[in-house]
């Protein structure tokens, strides 16, 4: 079984080949396993949906620990638009959160493919998730911004205490 799969046809031989080598030797050195698969047809099922499946099907990741990363892509054809998905087992859901899948998928693969460089935006994909499973790579490293959720209560707050006594129009004041 390898672990890239490039059905669709988007890599040449030795595109391939490196990632296969990388993908294998990040496996080898850590037990978790990332695949990439690419095709033409979902076959009617959801690209999530359809990931989950192969997933399971093919076993990626140690069998009980779920920590294998499935990455599928469904090619554009002229039938159809072209789709991507992250999908991580149960065990790595902690280190790639769905949230990091998709900013991997909109800030790194999905510039590379608009601009035809398949290879790269899998391969920055792969180093991405790499870093990812070992716990390496904060969050705010892949999009360049900070995280500012730790401050919505604050904000609500202010928005609230503002609502209460701010909004209110000055004693003799014409509306």
């Amino acid at each position: 079984q390898r672990l890239v799969n490039d059905f669709a046809g988007m890599l040449d031989a030795g595109e391939v080949n490196a990632l296969e080598r990388k993908l294998v030797a990040f496996d080898d050195s850590t037990s978790t396993q990332i695949s990439i698969v690419t095709l033409t047809d979902l076959r009617g099922y959801e690209i999530k949906d359809y990931g989950q499946r192969l997933a399971e099907k093919w076993g990626i990741g140690q069998k009980g620990i779920n920590n294998g990363v499935l990455v599928l892509v469904k090619a554009r054809t002229e039938s159809g638009r072209g789709e991507v998905a992250i999908l991580p087992g149960y065990g790595l859901e902690g280190a790639i959160p769905d949230i990091m899948c998709g900013q991997i998928i909109d800030y790194e693969i999905l510039p590379a493919f608009r601009n035809g460089q398949y290879y790269e935006g899998l391969d920055k994909a792969a180093d991405i998730l790499m870093a990812l499973a070992r716990g390496d790579y904060p969050a705010d490293k892949l999009t360049g911004k900070k995280d500012f959720t730790a401050l919505a209560p604050l904000i609500i707050f202010i928005i609230k205490v503002r609502s209460v006594i701010g909004w209110q129009r000055p004693i003799g004041a014409r509306g």
